[in-house]
């Protein structure tokens, strides 16, 4: 990609010539004999890439979060995603057996990972006796839209974690490697879950799962200000009321103001842990007026109290 840009690699980092994007995209070496390929770049032109299918069988694990101008097309194996005008985020995987082709506007931003696996790893992890199988398992999960996986508030911390430590600081590459385990043990530690059921749940479809990624998203794009009515996010979803709480439970496991209440809290610690805010002006940010009920919240959740928060 470099050669194509007519720019050096900077080590193992790209960084993108102006008049394409404003960003980089740089490779990690990982201990365990992976490889990732971390990515946080805005668009200043038009850009389609196309990965045409191999014999090698190789598969790729790939965190992504778009913020789209105009309009973003990703299209798996004849499988066309058309977003416009939005915030789409999930973490999907992908095999080279497929042809793979995105396009994006200028001024799209994008970061993400993507992180390469071989069949004998992936069969390791998906605890498959046979590396053969893992095509035939992975086309069975793919088929009930089970490989794409919608970014929650656990996955987005490992990610923004990867990419706010310090260029210069000494544990810069452990932390990044620790969290990539993280998040890959936690993708497949999912997937395995949800795969013992597939044959006994409904299939959702992909479009609904887009709408759910989509409805996530409005719930937690400003965490600090009072959310969506169901109503509202049901019109959003472009779907019934009673159709979006069931599919979201479905699929984050909690009902949809449970799952913006864990987030809240979740931003509620990580304000006290840095040490920037009081209790008191935390609950009131999060939106409780009274800072009782903030305590007994707070301590449902973490099983602490937010006055025994330390920074």
């Amino acid at each position: 990609m470099a050669h194509e840009l007519g720019v050096q690699m900077q080590g193992n980092t790209l960084v993108y010539p102006e008049h394409f994007a404003t960003g980089y995209s740089t490779i990690i070496e990982l201990p365990n004999g992976l490889q990732a390929i971390l990515s946080d770049y805005t668009l200043n032109d038009h850009f389609f890439l196309k990965r045409v299918k191999e014999e090698e069988e190789f598969y790729v694990l790939r965190y992504e979060e778009f913020r789209i101008e105009e309009e973003l097309t990703l299209k798996i194996d004849g499988e066309v995603l058309s977003t416009k005008n939005e915030h789409h985020a999930g973490i999907f995987l992908t095999s080279s057996l497929f042809d793979i082709s995105y396009l994006g506007r200028k001024g799209s931003h994008n970061r993400g990972i993507n992180i390469l696996f071989d069949k004998n790893w992936l069969a390791i992890h998906l605890q498959i006796s046979d590396p053969d199988e893992v095509l035939c398992t992975y086309l069975q999960l793919k088929t009930a839209s089970f490989t794409m996986e919608p970014i929650d508030n656990e996955y987005r911390r490992y990610f923004t974690e990867m990419l706010q430590i310090e260029d210069d600081s000494p544990l810069r590459m452990a932390t990044i490697q620790n969290r990539i385990m993280l998040l890959i043990e936690r993708f497949f530690s999912r997937l395995y879950e949800r795969s013992r059921s597939v044959l006994a749940s409904p299939k959702i479809s992909r479009y609904d799962i887009h709408q759910l990624m989509h409805v996530e998203a409005l719930l937690t794009e400003n965490i600090l200000t009072r959310p969506p009515t169901i109503d509202q996010l049901a019109q959003e979803a472009a779907m019934s009321s009673a159709k979006l709480k069931k599919l979201f439970k479905e699929v984050y496991g909690t009902s949809i103001y449970a799952y913006y209440q864990k987030q809240r809290l979740s931003v509620a610690r990580d304000m006290l842990l840095s040490g920037d805010y009081s209790v008191k002006e935390v609950g009131l940010q999060i939106g409780y007026s009274n800072l009782s009920n903030f305590a007994a919240a707070f301590k449902k959740e973490f099983n602490l109290l937010p006055s025994e928060i330390r920074a």
